[in-house]
């Protein structure tokens, strides 16, 4: 995947250090760093003193290494990072456009001005994207566990 650049960072993450500083403990090399920009995992934003990463980003990657140091090769979480990709892409996409049709297009066509609308798509976003995350994580971990419980039940 194309990483998308996003714009500068919010105040509140202004004062996060690159993720490079962070690497060094526990150590995380910065080819690794890179796989994980070059993959789409963490998306770093412009600033003067260069990258930055924000607080999902270093979480993603603190989750990262948790899973490998509990044991998971670093090549078979890539891999199923990039899985999970391909397969939540085209559902990102419809998710948009679902956003787009009933969201947007309600808002803009009720409101009184442009800056009446984007301030009401804005809100609109920042209510619904915690929750849209939420709702696909808890739905990804019943997932993972019904899996599991089956496959103990097999073995």
């Amino acid at each position: 995947p194309d990483p998308v650049r996003p714009p500068a960072l919010d105040p509140e993450d202004e004062a996060l250090p690159p993720l490079a500083d962070l690497a060094e403990s526990p150590p995380l090399s910065p080819v690794v760093i890179s796989m994980l920009v070059r993959e789409g995992w963490i998306v770093p934003h412009p600033s003067p003193e260069g990258d930055r990463f924000d607080r999902g980003d270093l979480g993603a990657v603190a989750a990262g290494l948790r899973l490998v140091e509990a044991g998971l090769p670093m090549a078979e979480l890539l891999d199923l990072a990039r899985r999970m990709d391909e397969a939540m892409d085209p559902v990102a996409h419809l998710a948009v456009d679902v956003f787009a049709r009933f969201v947007r297009d309600s808002v803009e066509a009720s409101a009184a001005s442009t800056d009446e609308a984007a301030s009401t798509l804005q809100r609109a976003v920042d209510e619904m994207l915690p929750a849209t995350a939420e709702l696909v994580g808890e739905h990804f971990r019943r997932l993972v566990v019904k899996h599991a419980t089956a496959r103990l039940v097999d073995e």
